[in-house]
């Protein structure tokens, strides 16, 4: 926050910038990019994940065949290392599941941090003391909105950013 100004000392009159900055956080070149390559990397694990639950499936209908056949023992044995099996797909998926968001979140504020940086700099040159988040109003005059010019130094700037995913 600003310091507050002097007793007595007058205030500089608003000057405010608009910016979108969800649109921006969306439709940047690097969000693009990043969510091209967490769907990609979604898609790989889910079909990770549907093989492995295939394999249960297979495991299960074996399970349900060896019923009347295996002594309750056996029966019970193979039933724990069935629900062993079945734990260890839920922890793999949470697992998939905490890396892409993660990797996502790691890319995403690297978008952020330079948007912020590119933000302070067109206030600086515009002269804005005041900027605000273009979702909170209905209409806003285009002269105030500094979006686009935004959005185009994003885009120079960072084109694209890695995504780390965790393994």
């Amino acid at each position: 926050a600003a310091p507050a100004a002097p007793a007595g000392e007058k205030l500089a009159a608003p000057v405010i910038a608009v910016v979108d900055v969800q649109k921006i956080m969306q439709d940047s070149a690097a969000a693009k990019g990043i969510q091209a390559e967490i769907e990609a990397q979604r898609d790989k694990y889910q079909k990770e994940i549907s093989g492995l639950e295939n394999k249960l499936r297979s495991a299960d209908q074996e399970l349900r065949t060896q019923q009347t056949v295996l002594s309750p023992d056996a029966l019970s044995k193979t039933r724990n290392e069935f629900q062993t099996q079945v734990a260890e797909v839920q922890r793999t998926v949470q697992t998939r599941k905490r890396a892409l968001d993660a990797g996502m979140g790691e890319a995403m504020g690297a978008v952020q941090k330079a948007m912020l940086e590119i933000i302070a700099d067109v206030v600086r040159e515009r002269g804005a003391n005041i900027v605000l988040a273009r979702h909170q109003f209905v209409i806003v005059d285009t002269k105030l909105d500094i979006s686009d010019t935004v959005m185009d130094r994003l885009n120079a700037a960072l084109p694209k950013v890695a995504v780390n995913i965790p393994k």
